[in-house]
């Protein structure tokens, strides 16, 4: 599996978010077994991805197809065949959380395909399901990491790629504020 990255080593978070290098994965078992030769990480080629980025865009709607690599207490949550819109994979796992902080429940996809991302509470656990894999997820670890990580990738693309991503900052700091005074923080 492809590198993880995040801004503390002790974080129980962790996430790296790849640029898909070809115009598209015809051989998704191939992409699944073999990702650096697929993606180029946004943190460790920041000029690179941002190439490839601004490349892809003049064939495709977006620029940012590839990988979310994400992790919580060393568990991989995003299976590795999973490849996506970057940014509105960050976008829905932030709307997740959101969801859940105001219902104790969410239910969203990945952007381009059917994949469910799902937020529920079982028996006094949090249950996280990307597709067909479920984990338990501590809220108290896993809300912020994802936020801060969520975050990163966005601050990212202002600086690399120049897009105004002043809404997706907005709503990681209107989740991240209400994230303080939930019920739901804790799993309680």
């Amino acid at each position: 599996m492809s590198s993880i990255s995040s801004d503390s080593s002790a974080s129980a978070v962790a996430s790296n978010s790849f640029i898909l290098i070809p115009h598209t994965v015809t051989d998704l078992q191939d992409f699944t077994e073999n990702h650096p030769t697929y993606l180029v990480s946004v943190y460790e080629e920041p000029e690179r991805a941002a190439s490839l980025w601004r490349e892809r865009l003049r064939r495709n709607p977006y620029g940012d197809e590839g990988y979310v690599a994400l992790e919580h207490y060393g568990r991989d949550l995003i299976a590795g065949d999973l490849w996506d819109r970057v940014g509105g994979v960050w976008s829905n796992l932030v709307a997740a959380i959101g969801s859940f902080l105001e219902d104790g429940s969410a239910e969203t996809s990945f952007p381009g395909q059917p994949a469910p991302i799902l937020l529920r509470r079982v028996r006094g656990s949090t249950l996280l399901t990307i597709n067909t894999e479920t984990s338990v997820v501590d809220p108290a670890t896993f809300f912020p990491g994802v936020l801060n990580e969520a975050e990163r990738y966005f601050k990212w693309v202002a600086g690399n790629i120049g897009e105004n991503v002043s809404g997706p900052l907005q709503e990681i700091a209107r989740i991240r504020e209400g994230l303080r005074d939930s019920p739901w923080r804790t799993g309680a």
